[in-house]
């Protein structure tokens, strides 16, 4: 089996827990990397580049037999996608939260780094004078850029910090208090609607709550119009088979809940296009 992946660090790390599952029910395994549309580009706006920056060319890759499956961090696969590719299964999420990272020798936030419209529009409500810059590269960039003082303080998904194991005490950090990308700290593993052979296997791998909570999360952006620039952000929870979300865009937020099983994605995908039209509208 063949695995297709950017070639970061964080997407190399995220390949290996996928690989892992795979090795326990005894497949064998190879790692492909493939460059993606947004390594290459790295000092635009991601909204500037286009939809699918870091899927198009793994999403290629998959449709000319290439490679078998490709990883994901879910939040970037877009929400209207190939009709030939599939989410075929999840790892169990990680933290779904962004962190505010700061130098300690800062004592006012003036300057924030992030390439996220989401981030930076929410960051507004609670950082009325701050400005806002580019920050683009992998973590290890980010982080680099931090200490060179080109930022007061970055934004980074706790996820990714955590799957690496980077240590932060050299910095200030804090969870901040914002809805996240729907997704956000979810592992995709794709691949294509007609191999049924690998869609068996990773099913054996899908971790059943967290694609629930990705599936109505994605809906919601989907519903609401997910190729637009407006920010977006979701965030799902299930607890005693009742299913929650809540979304919000800068004008309005919205809350549903239903009762549903936990395999039940039809009904998580109504909740999820519910909530999405009300925040539409």
């Amino acid at each position: 089996m063949i695995v297709g992946t950017r070639g970061s660090k964080l997407a190399l790390c995220q390949t290996e827990k996928v690989v892992n599952e795979l090795k326990k029910l005894g497949y064998d395994v190879n790692i492909k990397i493939i460059k993606t549309t947004g390594d290459k580009i790295l000092d635009k706006k991601l909204s500037d580049i286009g939809i699918g920056v870091f899927t198009k060319e793994l999403d290629l890759a998959l449709l000319n037999n290439e490679i078998d499956i490709a990883v994901h961090s879910y939040k970037d696969i877009p929400t209207v996608w190939h009709d030939e590719l599939t989410v075929a299964a999840v790892l169990k999420r990680d933290s779904p939260y962004d962190l505010m990272i700061w130098r300690k020798d800062v004592k006012d936030i003036k300057v924030i780094g992030t390439s996220s419209q989401r981030r930076r529009a929410f960051l507004k409500e609670l950082y009325p004078n701050a400005e806002f810059k580019l920050l683009r590269g992998n973590v290890d960039t980010r982080l680099r850029k931090l200490r060179d003082k080109m930022y007061d303080a970055i934004v980074l998904a706790e996820a990714g910090i955590e799957r690496l194991k980077i240590d932060l005490s050299e910095f200030n950090y804090k969870r901040l208090n914002i809805l996240p990308a729907p997704a956000q700290g979810i592992i995709a593993v794709a691949c294509r609607k007609g191999d049924r052979e690998i869609i068996n296997i990773l099913k054996k791998i899908n971790h059943e709550e967290s694609y629930l909570l990705a599936e109505c999360e994605r809906a919601a952006l989907r519903a609401f119009g997910g190729g637009c620039l407006e920010p977006f952000g979701a965030l799902a929870e299930y607890k005693d088979n009742i299913l929650y979300l809540k979304a919000k865009t800068i004008k309005k937020e919205a809350l549903g809940r239903v009762r549903c099983k936990i395999d039940d994605i039809k009904m998580a995908r109504q909740l999820g296009e519910d909530i999405g039209r009300i925040l539409a509208s």
